[in-house]
C-alpha cells in the first residue's frame, strides 16, 4: 500500500448532530432572559458583584478554544501530517505574541483593531451556527453579522459608559477618549438597524424562534450590566455554540452523535481540552499573583510593568486573536 492510499479521507458531506445545534442554540436565549428578567426586578442585583461575573464567564468558555490546533485536520479531507500541526501550532505562538506585543507599545489602537475583530468574530459565529444548524448557506450575512456581533461589544460602550470607560482606560490608558460620543451613536444606530432589519427577515421567514433570541441578546445589553451579561454571554451563548460545532466538526464523533449519543463526544472533547485549558488558565493566574505578591517590584520587571489589568487583557488578546483566525476557516467552511 502506497503512503498516498494510506491517508485518511474523510466525509465531506455535513456531519450529523443538527439535533445537538438545536439543544445548545437554545441555553444563550435563555440564560440571558433570565439575566435581563434579574436586572429588571433586583435593579442592584450586579452591584455588589464587580467584575466577577465577567471573570467566571471568561473562565467558563475558556476551553472552547483549547482544541484550535485539530481544527483544521477535522475541516480537512485528508489527514494533516505531524508537521503541519506542528507549523499550525508555531504560527499560533508567534501571532499571540506579536499580539500581545502590539498591546503593550500600543495599546489604544490595539483595543480598538480588538474591539472590530471581537464584533466578527461573535457576528461570523452565530451566522455559521445558523448555518450548520438549518443546512442552509448564510443569507446577507454582513447585516446578521452585525446584528449578532454588534450587541456584545457595541451596547455596552455606547450605553453603559459609565461602567465600560474605567474598564477601558484600565486595560489601554485613554482608550474610552477615543470614543466620541458621536462615534458611539452611529455605532449603535447601525447594530440597531442590522438587528431590525435581521429580525424582520427572519420573521419573514417564519423563524420566530431567531426573532426572540436576537431580541433577548439586544434586550441583555441594553438592560443588564456589562460584566453580568458579558459573562453569561460568553460561556452560554458564544463558547456554547462554539464547542457544540467542535463536537460535529470532530470526525471521531460522527457515529455518536448520528445515535443521538452525547456522553462519548463531551468525553473526548474533554481529554482534548483539559490540558491545553489548564495551561492557559495557570499562566494567567501567575501573571495575576506575581503582580499582586508584595515581593514584586514594578521597578524590576522590565518592559513588563503595566498595570496587572492591562497584561492580563492584552494575554487573552494573544490567545484571542488566532483563535478567531482558525475559527473564520470552520465559518468559511459552513458558508461553503
Amino acid at each position: 500500500m502506497t503512503p498516498a492510499s494510506r491517508q485518511v479521507v474523510r466525509p465531506v458531506h455535513p456531519p450529523p448532530g443538527d439535533w445537538l445545534l438545536r439543544r445548545v442554540g437554545r441555553s444563550g436565549p435563555i440564560a440571558l432572559a433570565g439575566l435581563t428578567c434579574l436586572a429588571l426586578l433586583v435593579p442592584g442585583v450586579a452591584a455588589w458583584a464587580g467584575t466577577l461575573p465577567l471573570l467566571v464567564g471568561l473562565l467558563i468558555g475558556l476551553p472552547h478554544g483549547a482544541v484550535d490546533h485539530l481544527v483544521p485536520a477535522w475541516i480537512s479531507a485528508k489527514a494533516r501530517p505531524l508537521r503541519r500541526t506542528v507549523g499550525l501550532l508555531l504560527a499560533y505562538l508567534v501571532t499571540a505574541t506579536a499580539t500581545v506585543a502590539l498591546f503593550l507599545w500600543a495599546p489604544v489602537p490595539a483595543v480598538t483593531g480588538f474591539l472590530i475583530l471581537a464584533v466578527l468574530h461573535f457576528g461570523t459565529g452565530d451566522v455559521a451556527y445558523h448555518a450548520e444548524r438549518d443546512g442552509r448557506p448564510p443569507v446577507r450575512p454582513v447585516l446578521a453579522v452585525l446584528a449578532y456581533g454588534g450587541p456584545p461589544v457595541v451596547l455596552p460602550i455606547a450605553l453603559w459608559p459609565g461602567t465600560v470607560d474605567p474598564l477601558l482606560d484600565a486595560v489601554a490608558p485613554g482608550a474610552s477618549a477615543a470614543f466620541a460620543p458621536t462615534g458611539r451613536l452611529i455605532a449603535l444606530s447601525v447594530v440597531l438597524l442590522a438587528a431590525l432589519v435581521t429580525g424582520l427577515r427572519d420573521l419573514a421567514a417564519r423563524r420566530g424562534g431567531d426573532v426572540a433570541a436576537l431580541g433577548v441578546l439586544v434586550a441583555a445589553f441594553a438592560v443588564v450590566p456589562p460584566p453580568l451579561a458579558f459573562g453569561g454571554y460568553f460561556a452560554m451563548w458564544h463558547s456554547a455554540r462554539h464547542v457544540a460545532r467542535l463536537l460535529r466538526a470532530d470526525p471521531g464523533n460522527r457515529h455518536h452523535l448520528a445515535a443521538g449519543r452525547l456522553g462519548g463526544p463531551i468525553r473526548r472533547f474533554t481529554r482534548q481540552a483539559t490540558l491545553p485549558t489548564i495551561a492557559a488558565f495557570a499562566g494567567l493566574l501567575v501573571l495575576v499573583c506575581v503582580d499582586a505578591s508584595p515581593t514584586f517590584s514594578p521597578a524590576a520587571a522590565g518592559p513588563f510593568q503595566e498595570a496587572p489589568l492591562q497584561l492580563v487583557f492584552a494575554v487573552l488578546a494573544g490567545l484571542t486573536v488566532p483563535h478567531a483566525a482558525v475559527v473564520a476557516r470552520l465559518d468559511v467552511r459552513t458558508a461553503r
